[in-house]
C-alpha cells in the first residue's frame, strides 16, 4: 500500500542497489582525479581522453541492453550480473599492467556501471508506485551529489599517498557487501514476459552508437582523432541508425519497442534528459575551471567550495521527491526549475565577473544545485508513469541512454564554444561566458521539452509484484 514503510527485504535490496549505484557514480570523478598519475605510470599520454571515452561507450550501450534483459530474464540474476561485471572491471583495471589493458578493462567496467545506472530506477519501479518512486529518486540524486563531492578528494588522496590502483580497488569491499544484500534479500521476481533477446538489435545498436559517440569525441581540446574522421563517423552512425530503426520495427520482440514514443510522458522525459545531460555535465566540467582559472582558488579549495553546490542539489532532490510523492504533480516543479535555471545561465553568460566575493559565490552555487536537483530526481520517474509493466526496463534505460548521448553531443558543442570564446582574447573568462551562453540555449530546449509534458499526476498504484 502506498505510504507504508518498505519491508526488510526491500530495504536491504535497496541498500545493495544504492551502494552499487554510488560506486558507479563515484568511479567517474574518482578516476578523473587520479588520471594524470595513471597516464604517467602506464605511459599513455597520447591516449589520455580514451580512459573516459571507452567507459562512456560501454555504459551507454549497456543501458538499453540491461533494460531489455531485465524484462525477459529473472531480475535478480541481471542485477547480480551487473554488480559482478562492475566488480570484475574494477579489479582488472586496478591490476592492469599496460595502458592498453586498462582501456579494455575500463570498457568492461563501463558496461557494468551503465547497467547499474539503468537497473536502479528499474528496481524502484518493481517495488513502488510512481509517486513513491519520486521520494526514493531523491535519494538517487543525493547519491550523485555525494559522489561528485567525495570522488575528487578520495581520488586525489589515493594518487598522492597510496597508489592510483586503489581508485579502482576501493570498489571491491563495498561491491561485495552490495552483492550480499542483493543475493540474500532481493525477492525472486520472474520476468514480465517470455521472449528471445534481440541480439541483432544489440549489434546494430553498437554499430551506430559507437561511431556517434566517437565522432563527437573528435572535437574539443581532448579530441581523439582529426575532425574529418568525426565527419566520416557521423555518416556511418546515421546509416547504421536507419538500419537499426527498420530492424526494430520489423521484429515482434525488439530490443526497444519504438511504439513507446507514442507515450507523451516518456517521449518528452527522454527529450528533456537529452538536453539536461549536457547542462549538468557542462557545469561539472567548466565551473571548477572558473573557480581555479579565473577566481584563483586552488584545486583543493575549489573542491571544498563545490560542496555548496552539492548541498543545494541534495536538499533539493529530497524536498522535491517528498513533495511530488505527496501531491503527485511534477510538471510545475520541472518547468519552474528549468525557467529559473535558464535565467541563471543567461545572467552568467552576460555578467560572469572576474572577481567574486565568497558569500555571493556560495549563494549562487547553492541556488544552482537547488535548480538542478529536480531533474535528477524526477525525469526517470515521469518517463515510467504511463509505461506498460513489461517495458519498464526499456523505458528507464532509454531515458538514461538519451541523457548520456545528449551529454556527449552537448559537451562537444560547449567545448567548441569555449575554444571560440577563449580565442577572442586568449583568456578563460570569454570562453566560460560562451559556455554559459550555450548552456542557456540548451536550457531553452529543455524548457520546451518539459512544457510539452502532459499536466497529469503520477500514478499512486503500485505495480503488482507478480508482474
Amino acid at each position: 500500500m502506498t505510504g507504508q514503510a518498505p519491508g526488510r527485504e526491500v530495504r536491504f535490496t535497496l541498500a545493495g542497489v544504492f551502494m552499487g549505484l554510488f560506486l558507479a557514480a563515484l568511479d567517474q570523478t574518482l578516476v578523473a582525479t587520479a588520471l594524470p598519475r595513471i597516464v604517467h605510470e602506464l605511459q599513455g599520454h597520447g591516449w589520455y581522453a580514451w580512459v573516459g571515452v571507452i567507459y562512456l561507450l560501454g555504459s551507454t550501450v549497456a543501458a538499453p541492453v540491461a533494460g531489455r534483459l531485465v524484462e525477459i530474464f529473472p531480475r535478480k540474476a541481471v542485477l547480480v550480473g551487473a554488480l559482478l561485471l562492475f566488480g570484475a572491471g574494477s579489479a582488472l583495471c586496478g591490476a592492469a599492467p599496460t595502458f592498453t589493458g586498462l582501456l579494455a578493462f575500463r570498457f568492461l567496467q563501463g558496461v557494468g556501471g551503465g547497467a547499474l545506472f539503468s537497473l536502479t530506477f528499474t528496481t524502484l519501479a518493481w517495488f513502488f508506485s510512481p509517486r513513491e518512486r519520486s521520494r526514493w529518486a531523491g535519494v538517487v540524486g543525493a547519491l550523485f551529489g555525494l559522489a561528485s563531492a567525495v570522488g575528487p578528494v578520495v581520488g586525489g588522496y589515493f594518487a598522492e599517498h597510496l597508489s592510483w590502483r586503489w581508485a579502482f580497488w576501493v570498489n571491491l569491499p563495498f561491491l561485495a557487501l552490495a552483492l550480499l544484500f542483493v543475493v540474500r534479500y532481493m525477492p525472486h521476481q520472474p520476468p514480465p514476459v517470455s521472449a528471445p533477446m534481440d541480439w541483432g538489435g544489440v549489434l546494430l545498436l553498437v554499430g551506430w552508437v559507437f561511431p556517434l559517440l566517437l565522432a563527437f569525441s573528435c572535437w574539443g581540446p581532448e579530441r581523439i582523432a582529426p575532425t574529418w574522421v568525426g565527419g566520416l563517423l557521423l555518416g556511418v552512425a546515421l546509416l547504421m541508425a536507419v538500419w537499426w530503426v527498420r530492424l526494430e520495427r520489423q521484429r515482434s520482440d525488439p530490443l526497444f519497442d519504438l511504439s513507446l514514443f507514442r507515450l507523451r510522458t516518456f517521449r518528452y522525459a527522454a527529450l528533456a534528459g537529452f538536453f539536461f545531460g549536457p547542462i549538468f555535465l557542462g557545469g561539472v566540467t567548466f565551473f571548477p575551471l572558473y573557480l581555479q582559472g579565473v577566481l584563483g582558488y586552488s584545486p583543493s579549495e575549489s573542491g571544498v567550495l563545490l560542496l555548496a553546490f552539492t548541498v543545494g542539489a541534495v536538499g533539493s532532490t529530497g524536498a522535491v521527491g517528498a513533495w511530488v510523492s505527496r501531491h503527485g504533480r511534477f510538471k510545475p516543479v520541472l518547468v519552474g526549475s528549468a525557467l529559473l535555471l535558464g535565467l541563471l545561465l543567461a545572467v552568467a553568460a552576460l555578467t560572469l565577473p572576474a572577481t567574486f566575493s565568497l558569500g555571493p559565490l556560495l549563494s549562487i552555487m547553492v541556488v544552482g544545485g537547488v535548480l538542478l536537483g529536480p531533474f535528477q530526481a524526477l525525469l526517470s520517474v515521469v518517463g515510467q508513469n504511463d509505461a506498460p509493466v513489461q517495458r519498464i526496463g526499456s523505458v528507464t534505460s532509454a531515458i538514461q541512454f538519451a541523457r548520456q548521448v545528449g551529454s556527449t553531443i552537448g559537451l562537444a558543442f560547449l567545448n567548441t564554444l569555449f575554444l571560440m570564446g577563449k580565442g577572442l582574447g586568449g583568456h578563460l573568462l570569454p570562453g566560460l561566458k560562451a559556455v554559459f551562453g550555450g548552456s542557456a540555449v540548451l536550457g531553452v530546449f529543455l524548457l520546451a521539452a518539459l512544457a510539452a509534458l502532459p499536466n497529469v499526476r503520477l500514478r499512486s498504484e503500485r505495480i503488482p509484484a507478480s508482474q
